[in-house]
């Protein structure tokens, strides 16, 4: 099972290392990117004139931007999951279904295998820019901290793939997903922290936000590594994270049994 799963998450990176341009293009672009945003905040502690803003300091906000960004990169850019879809309307799905693995097993192994390049393509590119600003830079408070903020981009990693997951297999029903997909991305990237901290919302909104999944992709992930938030509440965040994941993953199987049952392709 495992050497098949690493057989597709290195067929993964054969079919994107065949595209050499878009690769330099990919790392060009999160470079400029990430020095437009953090020129931005700059700019903005200077005008403010305050060491202090929502909470941060400019070495905590410089390093939040690059690590937020840094996570985008890794979930939010393989974040529509288009080859569900995609399968499920031209047919393709077939052929999965007759494979020793379950057309699950397939999507969640290519899955990773694009978020695991874009990770090394992200520090690849991060280099250059943490170059630039290593004078800023906030170092994880502890080993602990560290590890726990790798289990945190994991679980994110693993609740992003099964929110879109959902929203693929709509294809049953729905000629075209993709619009829907590109929504939820959109509001991620936003009520997840990928842009800004949540802090910076009126409180209102944070109280809405924290019933919501999309916190624990990049705003829980960057207070562990911050160290901003406490050890007790660490543990009752990755039990509500616990919770959405578990309710995402039988979303996800019961919308898999209802379409399945009608699903009809047709062939030559």
């Amino acid at each position: 099972m495992l050497l098949k799963f690493w057989y597709i998450v290195k067929l993964v990176w054969i079919e994107r290392m065949a595209y050499r341009m878009n690769f330099l293009l990919e790392v060009v672009s999160g470079i400029v990117s990430s020095l437009i945003v953090v020129f931005l905040w700059l700019a903005i502690y200077r005008s403010a004139g305050r060491e202090l803003i929502g909470g941060y300091t400019v070495a905590e906000m410089v390093t939040y931007l690059l690590g937020g960004g840094l996570i985008n990169t890794f979930i939010l850019s393989t974040a529509e999951n288009p080859e569900t879809s995609q399968s499920i309307q031209d047919g393709t799905l077939s052929g999965l279904l007759i494979q020793p693995l379950s057309p699950y097993a397939v999507w969640f192994a290519r899955d990773f295998g694009n978020k695991a390049f874009f990770l090394v393509l992200g520090l690849a590119s991060y280099v250059i820019v943490v170059f630039f600003f290593r004078d800023y830079l906030v170092l994880s408070s502890g080993s602990r901290y560290r590890l726990v903020f790798l289990i945190s981009i994991l679980a994110a990693a693993v609740l992003q793939f099964l929110l879109f997951e959902a929203l693929s297999l709509l294809s049953f029903w729905v000629e075209n997903t993709y619009g829907i997909r590109f929504t939820l991305r959109v509001i991620m990237e936003v009520v997840g922290g990928a842009i800004i901290p949540l802090s910076f919302f009126p409180s209102s909104l944070q109280t809405v936000f924290s019933f919501l999944p999309f916190p624990y992709v990049v705003y829980l992930p960057m207070r562990i590594f911050l160290g901003k938030i406490g050890p007790d509440q660490i543990v009752a965040e990755f039990v509500k994270e616990a919770g959405w994941i578990a309710a995402l993953a039988l979303l996800n199987l019961y919308i898999w049994k209802k379409g399945i049952r009608q699903y009809l392709a047709m062939g030559d």
